[in-house]
């Protein structure tokens, strides 16, 4: 009893020192990209599209939290691994002052790429490559704070206000609405609306994408099946951008003319988010269903003679 006692409280320091390590290093990485870091948070307080950045390290850290036990139940240093990453980062980084150097450009996204590079070197070298593995998707998970580049971000709102206009266009079809649409602009009795950059809901999107990413790791177990919700969501955000057009469109025209400059168009943001994650309770039933289905399946075998029998 009193040598397992000492092992386990060597194991507790053992894992403390290797903590204390990580947040040095954590912290020298981030001093060193603290202008990179500034940048970030100018970003997401003044882009639509980069206001989930925010919240993206302290959720991972929660998920590791939540993971600990499977985290760190075996940490064994592999310098190795992490040298690889190291120089990977310092790659990157070299790269951004490359790029800076011969374009006024910004390549915010690949600096904070890199910095995410080197926590995940210091990651494997405190903790190791099993310590890693069981964390994949908290580390996976913070990418979502690398700000995407402009021409990826122009291309999916264009995604966005085209889905969202065809969407629209077919939903007024359906409450018989009469309506012209000529591209992004739709004329409609007392009124023409454009689907503007704003109408792309891309802010929304990127929070719903957030949530169906959580819900498929901690309700789903395969690969697969949460790969399937997160595709899923693409039809979901625009049949909800649709439909928070024609609501607009049709309270405009049938109720008051103070909705079209109004809260629901200006921060309702929310509400048909909120649509959106009610629209993918029937996938994530549906997957989980099949998923519960497959693994029944895959808990028996035939035996030589045509008889069930259970591994």
């Amino acid at each position: 009893m009193n040598s397992d006692g000492r092992e386990i409280r060597q194991a507790d320091k053992n894992l403390t020192l290797r903590s204390l390590c990580f947040a040095f290093l954590l912290a020298a990485f981030c001093l060193s990209s603290l202008t990179s870091l500034k940048n970030l948070a100018l970003f997401a307080t003044t882009q639509d599209y980069g206001s989930h950045i925010l919240l993206i390290v302290p959720i991972s850290v929660c998920l590791i939290y939540l993971k600990r036990s499977r985290v760190f139940a075996k940490v064994q240093s592999d310098v190795l691994k992490s040298s690889i990453l190291f120089l990977t980062g310092g790659a990157l980084k070299w790269a951004v002052h490359a790029l800076n150097a011969r374009a006024t450009s910004d390549h915010l996204w690949l600096d904070i790429l890199a910095l995410l590079v080197f926590w995940t070197a210091a990651f494997v070298g405190c903790y190791g490559t099993h310590a890693f593995r069981a964390a994949l998707f908290p580390f996976f998970f913070l990418l979502l704070m690398v700000p995407a580049p402009d021409f990826l971000i122009q291309k999916a709102i264009s995604f966005l206000q085209m889905g969202s206009a065809t969407a629209a266009f077919w939903l007024f079809k359906i409450f018989n609405v009469p309506v012209f649409r000529e591209g992004l602009v739709f004329h409609i009795p007392n009124l023409d609306l454009e689907v503007a950059r704003e109408c792309s809901g891309i802010r929304s999107s990127a929070v719903l994408l957030i949530t169906t990413l959580l819900l498929g790791e901690f309700l789903l177990r395969t690969f697969w099946g949460k790969t399937i919700l997160v595709l899923s969501l693409i039809p979901i955000v625009v049949l909800k951008n649709g439909l928070r057009i024609v609501t607009i469109s049709a309270l405009t025209i049938y109720v008051n003319r103070g909705f079209l400059h109004g809260w629901l168009h200006q921060s309702g943001g929310i509400v048909f988010y909120l649509l959106g994650l009610l629209a993918l309770v029937p996938m994530l039933k549906l997957l989980k269903t099949v998923e519960m289905r497959s693994s029944g399946l895959s808990s028996v075998a035939p035996s030589a003679g045509g008889v069930l029998v259970s591994k």
